[in-house]
């Protein structure tokens, strides 16, 4: 077994899953609510700004006896004043934007002008939609797609795509990358969001994206100084011919690469990778049999640990 390289993983994938819900509320993050469903956390330092609106967001306290005085459950709820997705995501939309002219929390510095919808469950109907820059103070579950494009020689050797980020990027700048990678907008559909991000930032040709292929989910709960992230990836496969160069179309790109498994994975470890690309390439090397058991003895807990439930995290709180 390649110790430092388990040991550099195992780093990687503890701080990707270094938050848990008992951990977060021990530490003073309140609960966020909608409709008395619990959708997020929202940590003490964004909690001191965020309290000032309070014509938005209602603190329900546990009282002496060890309840609450309504039938709300103790913690933050948006305001019941707001019934349907619109009012929801037009009155939390006004606060950001105040806060966001205040200058005062970080992570708006980052404004994306594209929202995500947020619900508890993927399947459940969507209760409203946050700003991008903003679902890390809320701790809302985010969803993305990935693309892992490769090429395979007559030989049966496998080479992957990555692509290297823009240094002006405003997160993870010029860090490897997935081939094409995105969140997943509000309103779109996951395959839609895929084929979009693969023209936007490789080029790929409509032909060549019937060849995607839907391979898993990846799901984590981390955190930076931006906020919470509890996210899930739909992960996805496509073999390209070998004489497809991607070519990026939206800026967001510096230069693609063509590398071997190995170099993979000495790109992995060392330490110039997101981190959550970082771990669906991992996901990668496992599913194509680079990586196994015998050689490596923790990829199980890799694969344990590539698939937090974050679908039950708030369900019933």
């Amino acid at each position: 077994m390649d110790q430092i390289f388990s040991n550099k993983i195992l780093h990687l994938l503890n701080n990707l899953n270094k938050v848990t819900i008992k951990d977060a509320l021990q530490r003073g993050c309140k609960s966020f609510y909608v409709e008395n469903k619990m959708i997020g956390l929202i940590r003490p330092d964004f909690w001191e700004h965020l309290k000032n609106y309070t014509d938005v967001l209602e603190f329900v306290e546990v009282n002496a006896s060890g309840h609450t005085s309504t039938l709300l459950k103790p913690g933050v709820h948006l305001s019941s004043s707001f019934k349907t997705h619109q009012e929801r995501t037009i009155a939390i939309h006004g606060m950001l934007e105040n806060l966001r002219q205040k200058n005062i929390i970080l992570p708006l510095r980052g404004w994306r002008n594209e929202n995500y919808s947020v619900s508890q469950k993927f399947t459940d109907e969507p209760l409203l939609e946050i700003e991008r820059s903003a679902c890390g103070l809320f701790g809302t579950i985010q969803y993305g797609v990935h693309v892992n494009g490769f090429v395979k020689s007559p030989n049966g050797e496998i080479k992957i795509w990555l692509g290297k980020r823009s240094k002006t990027k405003q997160t993870f700048p010029s860090m490897y990358d997935n081939l094409c990678a995105g969140g997943l907008t509000a309103r779109l559909g996951i395959l839609e969001c895929v084929k979009k991000e693969c023209k936007e930032e490789a080029s790929i040709s409509d032909e060549l994206l019937e060849d995607l292929t839907f391979v898993g989910t990846l799901s984590y709960f981390y955190e930076d100084e931006r906020g919470l992230f509890p996210e899930c990836q739909f992960v996805y496969d496509l073999e390209l011919p070998g004489d497809f160069t991607p070519v990026n179309a939206d800026g967001e790109v510096a230069e693609f690469l063509l590398v071997s498994l190995e170099e993979l994975k000495d790109l992995l470890v060392g330490g110039n990778f997101k981190p959550n690309c970082a771990a669906i390439c991992l996901e990668f090397l496992i599913r194509h049999g680079y990586l196994n058991p015998d050689s490596d003895p923790n990829v199980s807990y890799y694969i344990e640990q590539l698939h937090s439930p974050l679908q039950t995290y708030y369900d019933g709180r």
